[in-house]
């Protein structure tokens, strides 16, 4: 594969992705198609309640431009036209529904035999392996600085042998991985709680966020009200507080390490590293 091609291809997704998941878009699985000069990415977009796809086209000439697809496109277009993307949509596109506000909250849940949300049927493409009632966690923040962009999400294994995601976090603005981590597992627990899921295992491969879970105390050096934004910090003592009242050590008995050199990757990973 031509490097050239395959570096201006998933700069562009890059330069994208952030403006696609303030609006609740999520990039999930790329391919790429390189013929020499030229070449087209292929992206599928997760996380809103209509179907998505975006091909970006890279011309001989180095012209690069954007065809959103599916129930998507008319969505899609209008985030990636704010950000002076070229895109081209279908004269005929498909009717669409409209997004819904990352910060609002979505529809009551309804859940199948297996405690799933059945507005989210999307299962996860992964050669990593699972046992049936097994719901893995994981958080994802953008770049390099410690606050930045912040989202989480869980994973259950079914028993038809895929995951599925079950949850997605709003995205944060100012958040911090290792907060996001644990507040991962505080949302399964919660959901869990609330009878809204059903597991036999909960899995992070955080053994920060774990550690903090079982002693009940979030040991870190940031000032979170001061760096994170309100959301962010909101979620952190709605966290803390829960955990105060919880029976830790009954919950953190369903808990379990995911060792990515042992099982794989985690099948709740975002795929930014």
């Amino acid at each position: 594969m031509s490097t050239n091609v395959d570096e201006q291809l998933r700069s562009e997704l890059a330069r994208i992705e952030r403006p696609l998941a303030h609006a609740g878009f999520l990039i999930g699985e790329v391919r790429i198609v390189d013929e020499g000069s030229w070449g087209r990415l292929d992206a599928i977009i997760e996380g809103c309640n209509i179907a998505g796809k975006i091909q970006i086209h890279l011309g001989k000439k180095g012209r690069i431009s954007i065809v959103p697809q599916g129930n998507a496109a008319r969505a899609i277009a209008a985030v990636l036209e704010a950000t002076g993307s070229d895109v081209t949509t279908s004269p005929n596109p498909s009717r669409t529904t409209p997004l819904q506000p990352s910060n609002t909250k979505p529809p009551a849940l309804t859940q199948n035999a297996e405690g799933l949300s059945k507005l989210k049927p999307a299962t996860r493409r992964t050669s990593v392996r699972g046992n049936p009632g097994e719901l893995v966690v994981d958080c994802s923040k953008f770049g390099g600085s410690l606050i930045g962009p912040t989202e989480w999400r869980g994973v259950l294994f079914l028993s038809t042998g895929e995951w599925q995601d079950v949850f997605h976090s709003p995205l944060y603005e100012r958040g911090h991985n290792n907060l996001g981590e644990f507040l991962a597992i505080i949302d399964a627990c919660q959901r869990l709680e609330r009878g809204e899921l059903k597991c036999v295992t909960l899995w992070s491969d955080s053994k920060t966020a774990l550690s903090w879970f079982r002693t009940g105390k979030i040991r870190t050096t940031i000032d979170v009200d001061g760096q994170c934004d309100a959301a962010f910090a909101a979620a952190v003592s709605d966290g803390r507080k829960w955990l105060e009242s919880a029976n830790r050590l009954e919950w953190f008995a369903m808990m379990s390490r995911w060792d990515t050199s042992v099982r794989g990757e985690n099948p709740a990973d975002f795929g930014r590293k």
